[in-house]
């Protein structure tokens, strides 16, 4: 009886390792679209207490770090770095240019708006850009992949994007937003 008791432990225990280790694996093989629709679903949300988790979840570090640099020269900061610091940063020279309404420069080499959202090229989120998020004509080639977003439908006006991915173990991350 009791080497039954046992053997079964052991395949429960083994049963119980196996379904994470699939969770795991299951996480890893999301698509660059599925990753694309989940980042803007979440991050179109209306609130109030930021998208840190967010973005670290979906967003190249490399990325992440170009665009909170550019917000940090260009804006207010939140004085949590020393002024010191932010003055080496924000001295240096970085290549800049106009295109229509919207300027831009090269952070690390990646073209950062100066006075819209970069994830969705605007200053401002219409409704109907939360609700309607559409992902397609994905391109993958090895560990990079190109999605085609469009925010919106109806009357309101439409954002129209492509977002790069590139494989980071084993996860799916941003690296680029571009019109």
């Amino acid at each position: 009886m009791k080497s039954l008791t046992h053997k079964l432990r052991i395949a429960f225990l083994l049963l119980f390792s196996l379904s994470f280790s699939n969770v795991s694996l299951a996480y890893e093989s999301i698509s660059p679209e599925s990753v694309v629709h989940d980042f803007y679903s979440a991050y179109l949300q209306d609130k109030s207490g930021g998208n840190e988790a967010l973005i670290k979840t979906y967003v190249s570090e490399h990325l992440a770090k170009s665009i909170n640099d550019s917000t940090m020269c260009n804006y207010d900061s939140d004085d949590s770095i020393p002024e010191s610091k932010l003055a080496k940063k924000c001295s240096q020279k970085h290549e800049c240019k106009q295109e229509e309404d919207n300027y831009s420069c090269d952070w690390s080499g990646i073209w950062v708006e100066t006075y819209v959202n970069y994830f969705t090229k605007s200053q401002d989120v219409l409704s109907s850009w939360r609700t309607n998020i559409n992902t397609f004509d994905v391109t993958q080639k090895g560990s990079d992949s190109l999605v085609d977003v469009v925010l919106g439908n109806g009357s309101e006006p439409k954002a129209r994007f492509k977002v790069s991915l590139k494989k980071e173990n084993g996860s799916w991350k941003i690296i680029s937003v571009t019109k």
